[in-house]
């Protein structure tokens, strides 16, 4: 390489290096706004004369790999359901050492049972060995754990997005502050 090129080469890095700004990071674009997929649903459900759909999206980086997922159900689908299977999911679900065990297993990935005993650690009431197997039992039954060896469970991977976005649903109605007025309720007459 000749001296006039190697000049011209050093010209050409130092103007590249010129044009970048060390004080401010460099910032990834953003990526869509779900307010936009939203707005998109409710013009196609206005234009095809539907109740609408509902949807979840999400990445989770897990210890069992990472999650991405994009789901749709139709509104009239959904109010239409038979709600016997919900109801006993939902009903897996509502308590606090079942979330305790599940945020373990979504966290560690697959856990043995003393793990989850040790996850369960401050309510005293809910640490015996009898009272673990009897969540872990329901939540089994719920086919939102598996269990791989004895005494060794995972999240179902079949459930894990599904788990995410019921816990992340219920976690804003139970932090979000009311969204309009309050309702007025029917007098019980």
């Amino acid at each position: 390489m000749s001296e006039d090129q190697l000049a011209d080469f050093e010209r050409r890095i130092a103007h590249l290096e010129s044009r970048i700004d060390t004080a401010a990071p460099r910032r990834l674009p953003k990526s869509p706004s779900l307010t936009t997929a939203a707005t998109s649903m409710l013009r196609q459900a206005k234009e095809e004369n539907r109740l609408g759909t509902v949807g979840y999206v999400g990445a989770a980086r897990l210890a069992g790999g990472e999650n991405l997922w994009d789901r749709q159900l139709a509104l009239a689908e959904l109010l239409s359901a038979d709600w016997a299977p919900v109801a006993a999911i939902l009903e897996s679900l509502g308590s606090r050492p079942r979330l305790a065990l599940l945020a373990a297993l979504v966290q560690q990935g697959r856990c043995t049972s003393i793990d989850l005993q040790e996850s369960l650690g401050g309510d005293c009431e809910q640490t015996t060995s009898g009272q673990l197997y009897h969540h872990l039992r329901a939540l089994q039954s719920a086919r939102l754990i598996t269990q791989r060896r004895r005494g060794e469970y995972e999240l179902a991977p079949q459930a894990t997005i599904q788990v995410l976005t019921i816990l992340a649903a219920a976690f804003d109605l139970a932090n979000d502050p009311p969204l309009g007025p309050p309702a007025d309720l029917p007098n019980p007459e």
